[in-house]
C-alpha cells in the first residue's frame, strides 16, 4: 500500500518555487511494527501544462514487530515504481532481537530516475546511499545517512544537503513545450532521535529526501509552469520502542543539516562491517544484553 505523500510548498526569493519543508515520504511503522524501512517512495505531481500525469508509489519494504526476527526485504512492485526508477545493489533489512537490539537499514544505488520516457537525461542518479536506525539498551539510539560527497546528482550536477539551483532544457527533462528551465532541488538528510515521555530516546528516523521544483519557460519567453515537480525519499527508516498504547506515527521529520566534516562522515552511524566493494554495510552482528529494557520488552503470550 502506497504511503501518502505530503509536501509544503514555499515561495523562494524571485519567482522560483521551492519545497522548503519536506514531510513527504513517511516510513511509518504501524502498531506492532517496531522497525520499518522502505526502499524508494516517489511522488510525481500531475501537471497538465507539461503533459505530466500524477504518480504516487512505494517500492521495497522490510519491517519487524515485537515478536522478534529478521526481514530481508520485499521488493515486489505493485505500485509500478520501476517504470520511473532503476536501482542497483538493493538491500533492506529490519531486525528485532529482543531484548538485545532493534535496527533497520537500507543500502542501494539509484541507476536512474526519470519522470517520463521522453527525458534526454536521468533526473536523478546516485552512488551508494546507506541509511540506518538502531536502538540497543546498552547504548544510545542511532540514526545515519551516508552518501559520498558529490555522489548524488540531478541532471549530472552534484547535489549536497541543502538547496541547489540547476539549469535545464526541455529536451533533458522530456517536456516538448519547454525551452529552458531552472530546477530547485532541496535535499534533506534526515537524522533524528526522539525521547518518549518519562524516559530517554526510544525512537529514531533516517532517510534522504529530494524535493524538486522548477520554473519552465517556453520558446516565446512565457512561463509554462512554475512549481513542484516531484519528490523522492530513499531508504526511509524508523525504529520506535514506545509501548503500543502510546505508539505514535512519526514519519520523516527533517532536521537541520549537520556541518560538513573533512572526511564526509555522518554525524552518527550504526556499527558497520565492510562490504565487497569496501563500502561499510549495515551491522551484521547483534550485541548481547542481559536485562529486558522498559518499553521494549517482548509481550507475554
Amino acid at each position: 500500500m502506497a504511503t501518502t505523500l505530503r509536501s509544503l510548498l514555499l515561495t523562494a526569493t524571485g519567482s522560483v518555487a521551492v519545497l522548503g519543508a519536506v514531510l513527504a515520504m513517511r516510513a511509518t511503522a504501524a502498531t506492532g511494527e517496531f522497525v520499518l524501512v522502505r526502499g524508494v517512495e516517489l511522488e510525481i505531481r500531475g501537471i497538465p501544462a507539461l503533459g505530466q500525469e500524477a504518480f504516487t508509489g512505494s517500492w521495497g519494504r522490510a519491517s519487524m514487530g515485537s515478536s522478534g526476527g529478521e526481514d530481508g526485504g520485499d521488493w515486489d512492485d505493485p505500485d509500478g515504481v520501476r517504470a520511473f526508477v532503476s536501482l542497483a545493489g538493493r538491500q533492506l533489512r529490519a531486525r528485532v532481537a529482543a531484548p538485545v537490539s532493534w535496527e533497520a537499514g537500507g543500502r542501494f544505488r539509484v541507476r536512474h530516475l526519470r519522470l517520463n520516457p521522453r527525458a534526454g537525461l536521468p533526473l536523478l542518479v546516485t552512488g551508494t546511499v546507506r541509511t540506518g536506525v538502531s536502538w540497543r539498551p546498552s547504548g544510545p539510539v542511532g540514526s545515519s545517512v551516508v552518501a559520498a560527497p558529490g555522489s548524488v546528482a540531478v541532471l549530472g550536477q552534484p547535489v549536497e544537503a541543502g538547496t541547489t539551483s540547476i539549469p535545464a532544457t526541455g529536451v533533458q527533462l522530456g517536456y516538448p513545450g519547454v525551452t529552458t528551465a531552472v530546477l530547485t532541488v532541496v535535499r534533506t538528510d534526515v537524522r533524528k532521535t526522539s525521547p518518549h515521555t518519562g524516559g530517554g530516546p526510544r525512537a529514531a528516523e533516517a532517510g534522504m529526501t529530494l524535493a524538486i521544483s522548477g520554473r519552465m519557460v517556453g520558446a516565446s519567453g512565457d512561463v509554462v509552469y512554475d512549481g513542484p515537480l516531484a519528490e523522492v525519499t530513499l531508504g526511509g527508516a524508523s525504529v520506535d520502542c514506545a509501548p503500543d498504547a502510546a505508539r505514535r506515527e512519526p514519519g520523516l521529520t527533517p532536521s537541520p543539516a549537520p556541518a560538513p566534516t573533512p572526511s564526509g562522515a555522518p554525524a552518527s552511524a550504526p556499527p558497520t562491517t565492510g562490504g565487497p566493494d569496501g563500502t561499510p554495510m549495515f551491522a551484521d552482528s547483534l550485541l548481547g544484553m542481559l536485562a529486558v529494557p522498559a518499553d521494549c520488552s517482548r509481550p507475554s503470550a
